[in-house]
């Protein structure tokens, strides 16, 4: 699954080519930072196409897009049909208790090189996920769609892992060191910080031990371990240090804050856990960059020892939230954006504001009547604010609340009011397609 953006907050930009081939802006944002999600897909794809969502079983691997300008800032994905919404997006209000956190830390016997004793130890609460698709064709049978990690983290049997490995399931089971497979229950999901919760039940159980990632320093030694790929290479294990302790990072319109490791990580690696010398959970790795920059001609110069990882500390916060209620309310509209400055508004002979992007099918915009290249030129009666004041204005109302709009569409005005939705109970699938530099041309 593909995901269009990268650091939105501005980190870490690369310079634009000078002179990029002619396209839509879908061409200047796509292929940059792979959300390392799916060791398999129907055991044949790994990383398909950033634009194939519509009309086919395709589960594309999640991506961020470098730092281009202008860049599209999405807001919360799509609303599905209710007919087909599967577990991982119905979230189950509940009122459980949070669950002892009992994992241990690994014995080590080892000071030179305790790597071989963490991940002797700490395996067993290693996971594989596997996420399923129901296809009623041929009497109707499960199949594999995506694969991913995860780690436990009580041993009563609640797991975490990243959302994006679980959504759209309609069935999930996880898989221990030694391939025994279990069913397991979507908990909840939080698509904003991209963590999930599941359960299952069983004996023995081995949870692992959570550390401080507030205490984690640049330079330290890190061990990510997960499924690359999906189950054939179940359990890799590989080392690195950690590069920056708090690397905002724009995934698909949604900015948090991530530990950068160059320990390698892969499609399939995302919701496995990132550990310390010390044999404890830091992180849950979620994210890694393909693409660093573009040469001259505007072709992709590939990164190495990029990856991402959302600190435990930020992450249990949310799971906290999932085991006890069941969701996160997230506030949303389903529309992502583009600063149109007075530069780009003077070249296209349009007004200045926020570019429609992308607006999601049964979202907040699609049911207020925007569209892709629509510009936004106030919001709540007010001049239209940056991108970062955008999204900070929306995240600050509440899931019922409205959202009055002033928008531009060829040369006229129309005034429109949008009621705040939840992005957890959103889709990925987009309305009208992408806006297109060419529109204005």
């Amino acid at each position: 699954m593909e995901y269009p953006n990268y650091y939105y907050e501005q980190n870490d930009r690369q310079e634009q080519p000078q002179n990029p081939p002619r396209r839509g802006i879908g061409g200047y944002v796509v292929t940059a930072i792979v959300f390392t999600i799916i060791g398999a897909l129907l055991a044949t794809i790994l990383m398909p196409s950033l634009y194939d969502l519509e009309g086919t079983a395709q589960k594309p691997a999640p991506t961020l897009t470098p730092g281009v300008s202008p860049e599209p800032v999405p807001t919360p994905e799509t609303q599905k049909p209710s007919e087909s919404a599967s577990p991982a997006d119905m979230p189950k209000p509940t009122s459980r208790p949070m669950p002892e956190l009992d994992g241990e830390s690994p014995v080590i016997g080892n000071s030179t090189n305790p790597i071989p004793d963490i991940v002797e130890q700490v395996s067993a609460g290693v996971l594989g996920v596997i996420n399923y698709a129901y296809v009623r064709e041929f009497g109707g049978t499960y199949v594999e769609q995506a694969a991913g990690s995860a780690f436990m983290i009580s041993t009563d049997g609640y797991i975490v892992t990243n959302a994006h490995v679980v959504e759209d399931a309609d069935a999930v089971a996880v898989t221990f060191v030694d391939g025994t497979e279990l069913d397991a229950e979507i908990i909840g999901m939080d698509k904003s910080m991209d963590v999930a919760v599941l359960k299952v039940e069983g004996e023995n159980l081995h949870a692992l031990k959570l550390g401080d990632s507030d205490a984690v320093r640049v330079g330290e030694f890190a061990i990510a371990i997960g499924d690359p790929t999906g189950r054939e290479l179940a359990g890799t294990t590989t080392f690195g240090i950690i590069g920056a302790t708090a690397r905002e990072v724009n995934i698909d319109g949604r900015t948090n804050t991530y530990l950068q490791t160059d320990a390698a990580v892969n499609p399939g690696n995302s919701g496995g856990p990132l550990l310390n010398m010390a044999g404890e959970v830091i992180g849950i790795t979620s994210a890694k960059t393909v693409t660093a920059s573009y040469d001259e001609f505007g072709n992709a110069i590939s990164a190495e020892g990029l990856g991402f990882a959302i600190p435990i500390n930020d992450a249990m916060k949310i799971v906290s939230q999932l085991i006890t209620r069941g969701y996160v309310l997230r506030p949303g509209i389903g529309v992502s954006i583009v600063t149109w400055d007075a530069l780009s508004a003077q070249k296209y002979e349009t007004v200045e504001g926020m570019l429609v992007y992308t607006v999601t099918k049964d979202g907040p915009a699609d049911e207020a009547g925007l569209r892709p290249n629509d510009i936004i030129v106030e919001v709540d009666g007010a001049p239209v604010p940056t991108q970062d004041e955008f999204v900070a204005h929306v995240k600050a109302k509440t899931v019922g609340d409205t959202l009055e709009l002033k928008v531009w569409r060829a040369g006229e005005y129309f005034d429109t009011t949008l009621t705040i939705g939840d992005l957890n109970n959103m889709g990925s699938e987009y309305v009208g397609g992408e806006a297109d530099y060419n529109f204005f041309g």
